[in-house]
C-alpha cells in the first residue's frame, strides 16, 4: 500500500534545527535500504508559494499569507504493508519533532 507521509511545521514557532540535514539522510537511507521508497520532496519556503482559489472569481495571492500557520514543507511516497507501518516512518521524519506529519493513504486508480 502506498501512503504520503506530508511533512509539515508553523515556522513562526519552530524549525529545522542545526544538523538536521544528517537526520534526513539516515532517514532517507533506512527507507530506501527497507525497499519501501517510492518518492520524495522537498518544497521551497511557504512565502515563496501561490495560494490560487476560485469562488466568485479566481483569487491568486503570493506568499505564506495565502495560508498562515502550519506549510507543508515537503513529502514522501512510501509503499509498506498498511497504515501502522505508514505511521511508523512518520514516527522517525525529523520534522515530527517540531511539526506533524500527515500519513495518507494513496488512491490507487489503477486497480
Amino acid at each position: 500500500m502506498k501512503f504520503a507521509l506530508l511533512y509539515q511545521y508553523d515556522p513562526t514557532q519552530a524549525g529545522p534545527a542545526d544538523g538536521e540535514v544528517q537526520d534526513w539522510l539516515e532517514f532517507d537511507k533506512h527507507v530506501r535500504d527497507a525497499g519501501s521508497f517510492v518518492y520524495e520532496a522537498g518544497f521551497h519556503p511557504a512565502d515563496a508559494a501561490r495560494w490560487v482559489t476560485v469562488r466568485d472569481g479566481v483569487s491568486a495571492v503570493d506568499g505564506a499569507g495565502g495560508r498562515p500557520g502550519q506549510a507543508v514543507a515537503g513529502l514522501y511516497v512510501v509503499d509498506v504493508a498498511d497504515l501502522d507501518a505508514a505511521t511508523a516512518l512518520a514516527e522517525q521524519l525529523p520534522t515530527a519533532r517540531y511539526g506533524a506529519v500527515e500519513v495518507r493513504e494513496v488512491v490507487d486508480y489503477a486497480g
